[in-house]
């Protein structure tokens, strides 16, 4: 059989756009909390009084033994939720919300490193002062000509979508 010599599709890669970004996000936090946080309701359940009003579960928890197996739980989740992003994009260079959208994490050298994923992924750990990056991160992706984040840029990483000619 004759295979055809047809023109190959040209490709070239840009920096993913932000709707893209954003729902992609979105779309991980989803799954996320489905598949990890989903099953530590029970046990956050079990710990904070359901039916308190928000003054007595503050006095609760300030005067019980509780707050640090609260703290274990919230640590063991981030670590989980680091470990989603970093085993996908390690192995895909994506997340499952990125594939949905098809953008593609990627270094600025030639191969992404172990070290580069987990320090894009820090915004995850809900000590201080990597929650500064909850308001910083999407400040930098909004104010940067490249849309990076500050994570990104500290990575030297980049989220990009590859775009076809015609």
């Amino acid at each position: 059989m004759k295979r055809l010599n047809l023109p190959k599709e040209r490709t070239f890669t840009g920096p993913a756009s932000l709707w893209k970004r954003a729902f992609a996000f979105v779309t991980d936090l989803l799954i996320i909390n489905l598949i990890i946080l989903f099953p530590f309701r029970k046990l956050f359940l079990k710990i904070i009084p359901e039916k308190a009003t928000f003054s007595e579960t503050y006095n609760f928890l300030q005067n019980s033994g509780f707050s640090g197996a609260i703290t274990a739980l919230t640590l063991v989740a981030a670590f989980l939720s680091l470990l989603y992003f970093y085993m996908l994009e390690k192995r895909l260079q994506q997340s499952i919300g990125k594939m949905l959208f098809k953008i593609y994490v990627v270094s600025d050298s030639k191969e992404l490193k172990g070290w580069q994923l987990l320090v894009r992924s820090m915004f995850l750990v809900p000590i201080f002062p990597f929650v500064l990056l909850w308001v910083v991160d999407p400040a930098f992706l909004l104010f940067t000509k490249s849309n990076q984040r500050l994570s990104e840029i500290l990575s030297k990483t980049r989220v990009i979508e590859r775009y076809a000619m015609d």
